[in-house]
C-alpha cells in the first residue's frame, strides 16, 4: 500500500455529525446520502445559490473527510471499530462528514472537531470507492500488523479521506489517515 507521513498541527474538522450505533454501520452510507441531498445536488448539480450551511460546506471542502470518533476511554478508532462494529448495540460512535476548517462561520447543523496534533500516517487505497471496505480491512488486518513501526495513538480518532468526483471510477482516490503514537 502506498503511504505517506504527514504532520497535522492545530487542525479542526468542520462538518455535519451523527451518532451511529456500532451494530448499524450501514447508517454511515445513509448519512452520506443525506450529505448528497443537502449539499451536492443543490449546489453542484442543480447550480443553486448556496445557503449558509452549504456555503460553509463548500468553503471548507466538507465531504473530503469522514471522521470517526467516540467517547470510549483508552482506545483508538481503528481497533475500536474492528472490535465493536456489529458486535453490540449499547455503544455508539460519532461519524462526521467534514473538511479541514479554514475559518469563518460555523452554521447551525455543523460543529468543529479538534484533531490530534502530530504525525499521521496517510494511506492510499487502490480500486476506488468500491474497494474501500476491502482495502480498509486489508490495511487493518494485514498491512498494519506487518508494519509495527506505525502504532495507532490511543484516545484518537480516524479520518477517511476522499479526493475526486467520480466515486464509481477505479481511479477515485481515497484512504485512511491515522494518528501515530509518539
Amino acid at each position: 500500500m502506498k503511504y505517506e507521513l504527514i504532520n497535522l498541527q492545530d487542525v479542526q474538522v468542520i462538518g455535519m455529525s451523527k451518532e451511529i450505533a456500532f451494530n448499524n454501520p450501514s447508517e454511515c452510507s445513509r448519512f452520506w446520502g443525506e450529505y448528497v441531498e443537502r449539499i451536492v445536488k443543490p449546489v453542484y448539480i442543480e447550480g443553486k445559490e448556496p445557503d449558509e450551511f452549504q456555503k460553509a460546506a463548500v468553503e471548507n471542502n466538507v465531504g473530503e473527510l469522514g471522521l470517526c470518533t467516540c467517547t470510549i476511554p483508552n482506545h483508538n478508532c481503528g481497533t475500536c471499530g474492528a472490535v465493536n462494529f456489529t458486535a453490540c448495540n449499547t455503544k455508539t460512535f460519532t461519524y462526521v462528514i467534514g473538511g479541514f476548517y479554514k475559518g469563518g462561520d460555523v452554521p447551525e447543523g455543523m460543529s468543529l472537531f479538534p484533531i490530534r496534533s502530530g504525525r499521521w500516517l496517510k494511506v492510499h487505497f487502490e480500486g476506488g470507492m468500491a474497494a474501500f471496505q476491502q482495502q480498509f480491512a486489508k490495511f487493518h488486518d494485514e498491512w498494519l500488523p506487518a508494519h509495527p513501526e506505525f502504532r495507532w495513538a490511543d484516545n484518537a480518532c480516524s479520518l477517511e479521506w476522499y479526493c475526486g468526483t467520480d466515486i464509481n471510477s477505479t481511479d477515485y482516490q481515497c484512504g485512511i489517515m491515522m494518528p501515530l503514537s509518539d
